[in-house]
């Protein structure tokens, strides 16, 4: 059973810096964002980074920003708007998602899954959902951090964290995956 798989292009971060919506994640800011960025997973905790954009999100190289944005400001007052691919298996499928504050997440032909939208302390939540077939699903997941520290938010399904992997990190496959791995492997050596 494929527990994950993910395109190499990651996951799309747009930022919005200093937003008076950002106690709610249900509402995209208005204009475009401050900046953009790619994430090679949603895993992020500010008790252990730090609470700036820039340490939160873990140093990405942030693109397409605005004259004002700040990589080192507060992250207070801040949403993300997240958008990418994730593996679902036929039928349930179980999703953790911890965050402070709020977070909202659909799935492309599922649907709003997840709707946290306001400021609380950390949290985690789980739920499952039910995917008519196995593949890969797009998904817009939304978040804001209001209220001062901290800021969490990770996004995992079936216990895998969602996103690509890192090089030379362990990658998930099916029965049928690790057959591919190895046809792989014997097509480097020839």
């Amino acid at each position: 059973m494929p527990v994950w798989i993910s395109h190499a292009a990651g996951i799309l971060g747009e930022i919005w810096q200093n937003v008076s919506t950002a106690t709610n994640a249900s509402i995209v800011p208005s204009g475009a964002p401050d900046a953009e960025f790619y994430s090679a997973g949603i895993s992020y905790d500010s008790r252990i980074t730090g609470y700036t954009p820039n340490l939160f999100l873990g140093n990405p190289g942030f693109f397409n920003t605005s004259q004002t944005f700040d990589p080192t400001g507060s992250f207070d007052n801040t949403f993300i708007r997240f958008t990418g691919q994730t593996y679902l298996n036929a039928g349930v499928n179980t999703f953790l998602v911890p965050h402070d504050d709020g977070v909202t997440l659909n799935i492309a032909g599922i649907g709003l899954v997840l709707d946290q939208p306001g400021p609380t302390s950390p949290v985690n939540t789980t739920f499952d959902v039910t995917a008519p077939s196995a593949g890969l699903y797009d998904f817009t997941l939304l978040y804001c951090e209001c209220l001062g520290p901290p800021a969490v938010l990770e996004f995992a399904v079936n216990g895998v964290t969602v996103g690509v992997p890192e090089p030379g990190s362990a990658l998930l496959f099916s029965a049928g995956g690790f057959g591919l791995l190895v046809a792989l492997s014997r097509r480097r050596r020839k």
